[in-house]
């Protein structure tokens, strides 16, 4: 069994280990504001598109080979990929289970039915063929293929979020500042 680590004392710096979620954007300057908004409606459509594929026509693959054409790098295609297989995989299995439970009350329903116990206010369980996830607001969900997060040497800011774009060698660089929480 893995023993979980320990707090740093106070003064020390915490490792980030998993995720850095939710960035401001706020410190950001325009420049890389357009940078950004350039690159999330092409991300966007790519992983909606993936998204559809692997609810509708095939099982969810991270490992997929890329489908569609797009001006992202196939770096950020493969993570295009990985977050709509993730969002695809969490659908089929919420769609699978209430499924299940569909059989399940149908299969009361008719024993209940057969025994002559059915309230006379019952319903015949139905099935509603649920709708393919449509993607309702940006959410890049990145990897280090694509994102790098490096610590800030002499700045105000903690850390620097560097973030491949749609032009090819430009990356951009976003100041984070880690909030306190104590």
């Amino acid at each position: 069994m893995k023993s979980r680590p320990k707090r740093p004392k106070p003064g020390k710096p915490y490792t980030i280990t998993k995720a850095v979620t939710h960035i401001r954007l706020i410190e950001a300057n325009s420049g890389k504001l357009a940078a950004l908004d350039a690159l999330a409606p092409v991300y966007f459509a790519l992983c909606q598109q993936y998204v559809t594929l692997f609810c509708t026509e095939e099982q969810p693959d991270k490992l997929r080979d890329p489908r569609f054409e797009t001006p992202l790098s196939e770096r950020w295609h493969r993570v295009a990929i990985m977050q709509a297989a993730g969002i695809a995989r969490s659908w089929r299995t919420n769609r699978a289970a209430a499924y299940e439970q569909y059989q399940q009350d149908l299969a009361h329903y008719q024993h209940e039915q057969a025994e002559g116990t059915l309230e006379a206010s019952a319903r015949t369980p139905r099935w509603h063929e649920w709708n393919v996830p449509t993607l309702r607001q940006p959410c890049i969900q990145a990897n280090v293929n694509v994102v790098k997060l490096e610590a800030s040497q002499d700045s105000t800011y903690d850390y620097w979020l560097i973030i491949s774009t749609l032009t090819k060698g430009e990356p951009i660089r976003v100041p984070v500042k880690l909030a306190c929480y104590w």
